[in-house]
């Protein structure tokens, strides 16, 4: 198994060919210690580890009562017709409305359409 992560990732299969023309691969010179080595770095990696923590969130979502809601774009000053139960990111909160990130856009939102659905 090492010896094929270690070919795919080096690119370095040795090529052969037969007599009628064929490619015949030989991984016979391969180093397991690289491998075991890349694979070990990677395992290690302090990345990783940072990536994992920042994806532990808690979750909102938009009110599911109704299907839709009119919500207003604060870049473009304008109201637009959301889905209720999107997921929605805080970002600013406020005493009667609360500013969310809804994909790439932000919207003002009343509090009590903010739905907590916890920690994923």
């Amino acid at each position: 198994m090492f010896k094929k992560i270690k070919t795919l990732l080096t690119g370095s299969l040795e090529v052969k060919t037969t007599e009628t023309g064929d490619i015949v691969h030989d991984a016979s010179n391969t180093n397991e210690e690289l491998v075991n080595s890349f694979m070990n770095q990677i395992l290690e990696s302090a990345w990783v580890e940072e990536d994992l923590k920042a994806m532990f969130a808690p979750c909102y979502m938009l009110c599911d009562k109704n299907k839709t809601y009119w919500l207003m774009n604060t870049t473009l000053k304008s109201l637009f017709s959301i889905k209720g139960g999107i997921e929605i990111t805080p970002i600013e909160s406020g005493e009667k409305n609360t500013i969310c990130l809804i994909g790439q856009a932000t919207y003002s939102i009343p509090n009590g359409l903010i739905k907590y659905a916890g920690w994923n």
